[in-house]
């Protein structure tokens, strides 16, 4: 499929009409009626019910209309920011982060940058993704750096040839409804955790935290844990009592009047629960723009 041919979807979803598609682009009823079954045929789905006044979306119809919409709109803001990076006299830095925890942080980070070195503009472009991905666009050059979290007993880093800067560091922490029954406990035992379902949250499938939170835990037991892809689908099953997540303590936490946390006691011949989030870049990366980045989080940390 070609994205014009997308955009005629879009535009036929709109207007419920073959006809008024095609007056639009200054081409036939019979071609775009013809894109439109080539893409059914294609996808292997009905798109439209076909009226004699009426061209309506199927229920497959209407879930599609609303990825290709995102996957335009994407598209669109990745245009405008390659003519950003192209026509921009500003050092340019892309930069990628883990999850809305240090997403939060790698905000902070910037903003106090651009007020305090005036001098030494950076244009930042920023992107989510999960932390084996973050790690192999910054190995292959597409990003410059990227914020992960490093934790548990994972050496993700070690044959990677990445450098790493720690910018913040602390304790994961296990978020449960105010009304969940262990809520009553000060701390959390690995064997508190036997039947419970157990969420951390990645946009993308990634095993990383699975792992590494599990590598923390006694392995006598068997525990359920399950990836979640968005922050507030993670709060909500919380608050309602029907998971418990962990999250990194000392990031910002997303306001939640019903959620509250407790430590996790790790035995000691288990890692402990400590995390840091690392900034991570090639070692012959020489763009000023990360440089001058990497002084300025060297200097935060150390005052």
């Amino acid at each position: 499929m070609e994205v014009e041919q997308l955009k005629t979807f879009l535009a036929v979803a709109q207007l419920g009409s073959f006809q008024k598609v095609a007056d639009q682009k200054f081409i036939s009823q019979r071609t775009v009626s013809k894109q439109m079954v080539n893409l059914e045929n294609e996808l292997g789905v009905k798109l439209f019910f076909r009226g004699s006044n009426k061209i309506s979306l199927t229920n497959a119809g209407t879930y599609f209309s609303q990825q290709v919409n995102e996957l335009i709109n994407q598209l669109n803001d990745s245009v405008v920011k390659l003519h950003d990076i192209t026509n921009s006299n500003l050092q340019n830095l892309r930069v990628g982060y883990f999850s809305p925890f240090e997403g939060r942080l790698l905000v902070a980070n910037i903003k106090k940058y651009q007020t305090t070195m005036v001098d030494q503009p950076i244009n930042f472009h920023v992107s989510e993704a999960s932390i084996e991905h973050l790690i192999a666009d910054v190995t292959l050059g597409i990003l410059d750096c990227a914020y992960i979290l490093d934790y548990g007993t994972h050496e993700h880093l070690a044959n990677t040839g990445l450098n790493s800067l720690k910018v913040a560091e602390g304790q994961m922490v296990l978020g449960i409804s105010k009304d969940h029954p262990l809520a009553v406990k000060k701390s959390l035992s690995a064997e508190d955790l036997i039947g419970q379902t157990i969420l951390y949250y990645s946009n993308e499938n990634s095993t990383y935290l699975q792992s590494a939170f599990l590598a923390t835990l006694p392995h006598d037991y068997s525990y359920n844990i399950q990836r979640i892809g968005t922050i507030e689908q993670l709060q909500t099953l919380v608050a309602l009592k029907q998971a418990i997540a962990f999250y990194p303590e000392s990031l910002p936490i997303f306001s939640n009047d019903w959620v509250i946390f407790r430590h996790l006691n790790s035995p000691a011949k288990h890692s402990s629960q400590s995390y840091t989030i690392q900034l991570i870049y090639r070692p012959d990366n020489n763009i000023n723009g990360l440089h001058n980045f990497c002084q300025f989080l060297e200097k935060l940390n150390n005052n």
